[in-house]
C-alpha cells in the first residue's frame, strides 16, 4: 500500500510543470494603499494628539516618496 502512494506521489511531481512555468496572477490592488487615504489618516491622528506634529511629518515624506 505505501509502495502505491510513493509511485503516485512520484508520479504527480513529475508530471506538474516546473516551478515559474506558469505566469503568477496575483491580485495587487487590495494590499496598494492610498497614499490620500493614509494622509487623512495621518492627519485625523495627528488631530487627535496620537501623533506629535514632527512624527506626523515623517510619516507624510514617507507617504509622499512612495
Amino acid at each position: 500500500m505505501w509502495h502505491h502512494r510513493l509511485v503516485r506521489d512520484r508520479t504527480d511531481l513529475l508530471t506538474r510543470p516546473p516551478a515559474g512555468s506558469q505566469p503568477n496572477h496575483v491580485d495587487w490592488g487590495p494590499l496598494m494603499l492610498d497614499p490620500i487615504e493614509q494622509l487623512a489618516e495621518l492627519a485625523d491622528l495627528c488631530m487627535h494628539g496620537f501623533l506629535s506634529r514632527d512624527e506626523f511629518e515623517y510619516q507624510k515624506a514617507k507617504v509622499l516618496m512612495r
